[in-house]
């Protein structure tokens, strides 16, 4: 308003916390409804960036709020840096608990092409 008109709010700068910001919106939302939830899922998949980290993603599954309606939710992308079972195990916990998430509550695991994992 204070611009003349002038403000078009496209630099890349601008446009990366608009991004992050309504990302960290979504994410609060979904820990919330995940927190609400009598158990969850965890889904982990492991992958490579185009930088060439190597990062989770994860995703959780429960069931919403006396809608019992099932919801599939991404969580977040996380950097790995230790890749063998137990590495990438407390990494998924370490993130949850940062998250907030119940541990108690997760009632089960998958890994999408994480052989690793299975152990």
């Amino acid at each position: 308003m204070n611009s003349g008109g002038r403000s078009m709010y496209t630099s890349s700068f601008i446009l990366n916390e608009i991004i992050n910001t309504f990302g960290h919106l979504i994410q609060s939302q979904t820990v919330r409804n995940v927190r609400k939830s009598i158990f969850y899922f965890v889904l982990a998949d492991e992958t490579t960036d185009i930088s060439q980290i190597e990062q989770f993603s994860l995703c959780v599954r429960h069931v919403e709020d006396q809608k019992y309606k099932v919801r599939e939710d991404f969580l977040t992308f996380v950097p790995v840096y230790d890749v063998t079972g137990s590495g990438l195990a407390n990494t998924v916990l370490e993130i949850l608990s940062i998250l907030g998430i119940d541990l108690k509550k997760m009632r089960g695991q998958g890994y999408a092409g994480a052989a690793t994992m299975r152990g």
